[in-house]
């Protein structure tokens, strides 16, 4: 069959009766419709809902009218706002209410539950008002700050017990994992429930039972740990590790569609050092959310028997994993009113392009690399200072009072990284020729030096560890056939006896100072057999020296430590080509408290091969978080607001708003469409409906962040 029609409906009309709008108090302790009870006195002006840690704020109003002396309905302030006020017209605090609406089709949305805290009145000499504020239920989230964390036994991280302890909420201390394992879970059996906990930071095992926490891990403990769900639903914990991952492009991408997995890659989002004792949990998830670029919010709704239910959601503020953006109407300029084509009463916006950072540099610790340097003296020897009668001013117990040079004879061994001057023993001059530490710190491109000559005292922690995964201490080794360069980078030869003690580094520069009481008689501890020459645990310090001969030679030291290098890690990112400004605005974030790279060096005491050990790099972690917060702040934001004249419950926080229809106006604040770049909209991140005078209206403010949530404003 083959046919046409034509559809012409009716203009819709300019006004539409409001929805009921209802005041009424909860009992949870009643079912059906017997928890809700009308209060007929008390009607709601607004109801906002905010992104974040922020609950549904409600405010309501008395009708006062003394126009029926038969009425029971209050009618004076006295009988309704001091705290002694009763009676079933009287709203008192803490009493839980909820605003109920009819829908459309019949049947009642519940647009509001929470608690009346902020009563207020108003007097004047002509009329009186009494008023009240109600939180939403998800305040009671605030009742008990984070305190104290949940904590799984050391010797048993795969699955021992767990413990409630009062130790600090601190994530990734100093940038240490103290996260129990991947998939060591608490209830790890159901995925929508499974929760980390706390390990002890301060393991050293091989291998290693941490984890980092990411941002999923912590999500899903605060709210397993602190979130009772006796007021607040917590989502799904299964999609939550996938949902609040970085996705960037791939290698060699200039732009990325967000909603096509092959055009990204995802990573985790790495917590830095953070501390969430003493807040509340919903502040310190918004923290953590806000600064990577994800949002949350509280839902009310209503369970399977009617009853109110807020419900904590998470969301990305791109397209991934996002509803389509929803879009306004306005009608075609020059064409007739037609209502059912405009929901648009007014709107305010503005971009701001001066909140554009589009590349981030993270500032790390510099790099740490192992190394084993021979020393020199830092001192002249002379002949004749080993003599008993020379040799009692080198005495410990006599140097408070002598000058620097005698305090520093036969005590002071220094690397010379800055050419301040050693002795030679080979030429028996003073020279002032710095250490070359090029082959640990080799130069960048076009030859340019990647280190600059200055003073780098050592570190008693070494990065090498024992069997155990404990790290070694700084080691000090002495050698009467070494005949390599001194100072310099230990070339693996020579015989080396090690130093037990009486020994410790400076405190100011690469080099060590001799503790003992008579530095002719110091204490190398047991002979080892490393070296044939000697068999005394004692070294002759000033003879050999100042008048080296058999069997007390001249003797170099090898001081094994660890020196910081004078770079970061290569945590840099520049602009991509979907950035709308042409200028490269970059910010640099402070990460010293957490991203490290450690290695030992070729040819150590730990390492004598010809190949650097990389222990630790967190290079990739570094440019996770700086593509993370591009990503978050890449693009301008677009803020305002947009009213709309009718009770719009469609719309809600973390909705993105396209365009306006009518006038083919896009809200779009990045380029690159035409190459497959994902558009980016801004988000509603507060919806208020107006319930005052005498019309109904839906307000949304719009923005694509708060700068201030995101420590780069």
């Amino acid at each position: 069959m083959v046919g046409s029609f034509d559809f012409d409906p009716f203009a819709a009309p300019l006004a539409s009766p409001a929805a009921t709008v209802g005041v009424f108090r909860y009992d949870p302790s009643r079912s059906g419709d017997q928890c809700f009870s009308l209060v007929p006195n008390v009607r709601c002006e607004s109801i906002q809902h905010r992104e974040g840690p922020e609950p549904p704020v409600a405010r309501f109003r008395y009708t006062l009218d003394d126009s029926d002396p038969s009425s029971d309905l209050p009618s004076q302030f006295e009988l309704l706002w001091p705290m002694g006020a009763q009676g079933p017209y009287v709203v008192r605090n803490d009493e839980r209410i909820v605003v109920l609406a009819n829908t459309p089709w019949g049947g009642i949305r519940i647009l509001f539950d929470g608690f009346v805290q902020v009563p207020s009145v108003a007097l004047s000499p002509s009329s009186q008002d009494v008023s009240f504020l109600a939180v939403g239920a998800a305040i009671r989230a605030w009742d008990t700050p984070i305190g104290g964390r949940l904590e799984r036994h050391a010797d048993d991280p795969n699955g021992g017990d767990m413990v409630s302890v009062d130790l600090p909420t601190r994530f990734n201390p100093d940038g240490q994992p103290n996260c129990t394992p991947d998939g060591r879970d608490a209830l790890n059996s159901d995925p929508s429930k499974r929760y980390p906990v706390f390990l002890d930071p301060n393991l050293r095992r091989d291998p290693d039972p941490r984890t980092f926490w990411t941002l999923g891990k912590f999500a899903r403990y605060i709210l397993a740990v602190h979130n009772d769900g006796a007021f607040i639903k917590n989502p799904d914990f299964g999609p939550i590790d996938a949902l609040l991952q970085a996705r960037q492009p791939r290698q060699g991408a200039g732009f990325i569609d967000i909603t096509q997995s092959r055009d990204y890659e995802s990573e985790d989002v790495i917590v830095r050092d953070f501390d969430a004792t003493n807040m509340a949990w919903p502040e310190a998830l918004a923290v953590q959310l806000g600064y990577a670029g994800f949002g949350m919010r509280f839902v009310t709704t209503q369970d399977d028997e009617g009853a109110p239910r807020t419900e904590l959601e998470f969301y990305r503020k791109d397209a991934g994993d996002q509803p389509a953006a929803r879009d306004l109407e306005l009608p075609v300029r020059g064409s007739e009113l037609d209502p059912a084509r405009c929901n648009v009463a007014s709107l305010h916006l503005s971009r701001d392009a001066r909140s554009i950072v589009n590349a981030i540099s993270v500032e790390t610790p510099p790099r740490r690399v192992e190394v084993s340097v021979v020393l020199a003296a830092g001192f002249s020897p002379a002949a004749g200072d080993e003599l008993a009668a020379s040799r009692v001013r080198f005495l410990r117990a006599n140097l408070s009072m002598a000058d620097g040079d005698i305090r520093r004879k036969y005590r002071v061994y220094v690397a010379d990284e800055a050419g301040d001057g050693h002795w030679d023993g080979s030429s028996g001059r003073w020279v002032t020729s710095p250490l070359d530490l090029s082959a640990i710190f080799p130069p960048r491109d076009r030859n340019r030096p990647s280190y600059v000559r200055r003073l780098r005292p050592g570190s008693m922690t070494l990065v090498s560890r024992d069997s155990t995964g404990r790290p070694l201490r700084a080691q000090l080794a002495f050698s009467r056939d070494y005949t390599g360069a001194s100072p310099g980078l230990w070339d693996g030869s020579g015989t080396w006896q090690p130093i037990a003690g009486a020994w410790e580094l400076l405190e100011d520069r690469l080099g060590i100072l001799v503790t003992a009481e008579d530095p002719e008689a110091w204490p190398i501890g047991e002979y080892t057999g490393l070296n044939p020459q000697e068999s005394s645990r004692t070294l002759r310090g000033i003879s050999s020296q100042s008048n080296p001969s058999a069997p007390n030679t001249r003797f170099v030291l090898r001081l094994t430590t660890v020196i910081d290098d004078d770079l970061m890690l290569p945590a840099v990112n520049a602009p991509r080509p979907a950035s709308p400004t042409t200028f490269t605005l970059r910010r640099r974030v402070d990460a010293r408290d957490h991203f490290r790279m450690e290695s030992i060096a070729a040819r150590s005491a730990y390492n004598p091969s010809q190949t650097p050990v990389v222990v630790r790099d967190d290079t990739d972690l570094a440019l996770a978080h700086a593509r993370q917060l591009q990503a978050a702040h890449e693009f301008p934001p677009l803020a305002g607001s947009v009213t709309v004249p009718s009770l719009l419950t469609a719309f809600r926080v973390g909705d993105r708003i396209g365009r306006i229809n009518g006038r083919d106006i896009s809200f779009q604040t990045n380029l690159g469409e035409g190459q497959g770049e994902s558009p980016v909209y801004p988000v509603v991140v507060s919806l208020t409906w107006d319930f005052t005078g005498q019309r109904q209206a839906t307000v949304m403010e719009l923005a694509d962040r708060r700068p201030e949530a995101t420590g780069l404003a």
